[in-house]
């Protein structure tokens, strides 16, 4: 089976040039990426496809290990029910402060850095899967 790699260019595919195609593993990886970036609701017809991210972004009355667990718990659901080619899932999310020198003599700006990390097995052929990812969340003004 053949997957198809994201980001589609439908230019190419206007001139004739076709598809670019990825493996199993990478077209695994670009769904969890796309589960772990969509708000709910963003995709017609599947409200609760995406995660508790953005739900989150700017709750500053969540604690820390709070955040983590309920973005976890939303990934797992929606991995559980949207990536069917993936079993015994596990994710990982860790949320951390970076500091990001925007101009280290003037000021710095304090960020949020989410890690997350997705294993399991693949179904079709029972290889361990693992995937990690990180993204910066919402500046941090606590």
């Amino acid at each position: 089976m053949k997957h198809i790699k994201l980001p589609i260019d439908f230019s190419d595919l206007l001139k004739g040039k076709g598809k670019k195609e990825c493996s199993l593993e990478e077209s695994i990886a670009q769904y969890i990426m796309m589960l772990i970036i969509s708000r709910y609701g963003e995709v017609a017809g599947k409200d609760d496809f995406g995660s508790d991210i953005w739900e989150l972004e700017f709750n500053q009355l969540v604690k820390i290990y709070e955040w983590e667990e309920k973005v976890r718990l939303s990934l797992v659901h929606a991995i559980t029910k949207y990536e069917k080619r993936l079993s015994d899932i596990k994710v990982v999310v860790s949320l951390s402060e970076v500091d990001t020198d925007v101009d280290s003599k003037t000021y710095s700006q304090i960020r949020r850095k989410a890690i997350i990390g997705v294993s399991g097995n693949i179904v079709q052929t029972g290889v361990p899967f693992s995937f990690d990812t990180s993204i910066y969340v919402s500046p941090l003004s606590q």
